[in-house]
């Protein structure tokens, strides 16, 4: 501050100065206030008095404010003639320093992202890692980029990472405390990876000793290696071979595992015992209306899956419960199916008006047709039906039980196209079903073979029309011709047969087998030749007689 001295009993001026406002005001025996309020950051205020009186001294007064917020000053100034007085008053409020530093806000990193990059590469190949610092506007966005092992991948500033040798290194990137990294594989050359594998289709239950293969397609068709590998979880229950054959051992269940490459595929396979026979108390069961038998069913081996099912063919004829009891319901034949899911056999069952309460296979039981249903049948006649509909491909049976092969006999022959052998003595007869032509024309298989001469002589069927083709097989060979007898005709007509101890028959008749070549001349025919004979020769006797008395 300054002072000095000008006139005496004179103001010469009065002054505040501000950055914001400047106001100079000049005022005599007046009073002067002024109030500045500045919102800016620095502010200064000065007021200058110069007062002079003769023989007074002078005084200069200064004032500097500097404000942050609001700044009241007030100056007031008083002078009397003869007298002069000077009262200075300043206020300050919020005074800060000019040079405060200003508070500046960090973003820290709280993620990066890798941005797409390759998990595998070929020695001498380089990529560029593209990393991104999140959230954007990060305050410090530096990058560090290094490499777990350098001996198989190296990887500079800038985040481009060169392949050298052949292993697996992990490449990690970081910002501040925050970082990301990724397993990378060094290979000789780029191997194209296996991404799928496909299983044809497979059966997902097997039979003990049974075989399956399992087809398995590696995707993509043209990747590097597409070696496929199984396995077996279990190999006492299955084994597989490296050709993908699986080969069921014992019951249970297995899991097979195919893989090819990193991927691998599991498909599991139970297996099971396979069902030989279905065991009934009762192949054919003959009941009165209203009554019922308890059908028991069991499979053969004991290990084999023994839940069974139960189900009539022809509900209104009889009916069967979950637990096996028939209820016989009106006269028919119909028949009740028992399975267990892997194999089935069907009961007999022959309701009528007389019904059999022993149930036994020697007692033969007729039944009268009181229905066009029902027709008469041995319980024997029963019991081979029940063969044929079931799991028997060739059935044999003697002459003694089958004398007779019956309509309904060969109708189940026919439908189910099944072969019956009736076992005779020294022959052996053969119905095929798919050889029936007509199955109504009944068969007598009881065949009398007669030998006599070197020849056997046998009639068929009694000359009734056969049902079909028929196959004959005899015990005694050695014959080199077949005739059959011509009624009509009255003479035998020779057969041309490739094998003369086992050929076929579709006409029956009677039959000859011969060594050698029969006269089949008829005998009418002979009769008129020898009467030919002895009338030519009575004729020529007699001409001989009269031809001497011509010359007379």
């Amino acid at each position: 501050m300054n002072g000095s001295t000008s006139n005496i009993n004179s103001v010469n001026k009065a002054t505040i100065t501000t950055e914001a406002k400047t106001t100079n005001t000049e005022k005599i025996n007046t009073t002067d206030t002024t109030t500045a309020d500045v919102g800016t950051t620095d502010t200064q205020s000065t007021t200058t008095t110069d007062t002079t009186d003769a023989g007074a001294s002078v005084t200069d007064t200064t004032t500097e404010t500097t404000t942050d917020t609001t700044t009241d000053t007030t100056t007031e100034t008083t002078t009397d003639m003869g007298t002069t007085s000077t009262d200075t008053s300043t206020t300050t409020t919020d005074t800060s320093k000019i040079d405060s530093a200003t508070e500046v806000s960090v973003v820290n990193a709280e993620e990066i992202d890798l941005g797409d990059y390759l998990e595998s590469m070929a020695i001498g190949e380089k990529q560029l890692i593209s990393a991104t610092v999140i959230p954007t506007d990060t305050t410090d966005q530096t990058l560090a980029y290094s490499s777990s092992n350098e001996e198989v991948a190296t990887i500079n500033g800038l985040g481009r990472i060169t392949a050298v040798s052949v292993g697996t290194t992990k490449i990690t990137v970081k910002c501040g405390k925050v970082k990301n990294s990724f397993k990378l594989q060094v290979k000789k050359s780029n191997d194209v990876e296996v991404t799928d594998i496909e299983i044809g289709n497979y059966e997902e239950e097997m039979e003990v000793d049974k075989s399956q293969a399992i087809s398995a397609t590696v995707i993509p068709s043209d990747a590097t290696d597409t070696t496929v590998k199984y396995s077996s979880s279990d190999s006492e229950v299955a084994t597989v071979l490296s050709t993908g054959e699986v080969k069921a051992k014992a019951k249970g269940t297995v899991v097979i595992t195919v893989k090819a490459g990193d991927i691998s595929k599991e498909i599991e396979i139970t297996v099971k015992v396979a069902t030989t026979k279905i065991e009934v108390n009762k192949s054919y069961v003959v009941l009165k209306p209203e009554e019922e038998f308890q059908l028991k069913a069991n499979a053969l081996p004991s290990d084999a899956l023994q839940t069974m099912t139960y189900e009539a063919e022809d509900k209104e004829i009889a009916t069967v419960e979950s637990n096996g009891t028939i209820h016989a319901k009106s006269i028919g034949t119909t028949s009740i199916l028992a399975s267990n899911g892997d194999m089935s056999t069907a009961i007999t069952v022959i309701v009528n008006e007389i019904g059999s309460s022993e149930q036994t296979t020697e007692e033969n039981v007729s039944i009268e047709a009181t229905s066009n249903r029902v027709q008469n049948i041995s319980e024997n006649d029963a019991e081979l039906i029940s063969k044929i509909e079931n799991n028997f491909d060739d059935i044999e049976v003697n002459v003694k039980e089958c004398n007779v092969v019956n309509k309904s006999i060969l109708k189940a022959l026919y439908e189910t196209g099944k072969t019956i052998h009736i076992l005779g003595e020294g022959y052996t007869l053969t119905i095929k079903g798919s050889d029936i032509v007509n199955y109504e024309n009944e068969l007598n298989t009881n065949i009398n073979v007669e030998k006599e001469n070197n020849k056997l002589t046998f009639v068929i069927n009694e000359g009734k029309n056969l049902p079909g083709l028929i196959t004959l097989q005899l015990s005694e060979g050695g014959y080199k011709y077949l005739y059959l007898f011509n009624e009509a005709k009255n003479k035998y007509q020779q057969l041309k047969v490739k094998d003369f101890s086992n050929f076929d028959i579709d006409t029956s008749g009677k039959y000859t087998l011969s060594v050698d070549k029969l006269n089949v001349i008829p005998i009418s025919i002979i009769a008129i030749i020898i009467a030919s004979v002895i009338a030519l020769g009575l004729v020529i006797t007699y001409i001989v007689v009269k031809k001497q008395y011509w010359f007379w």
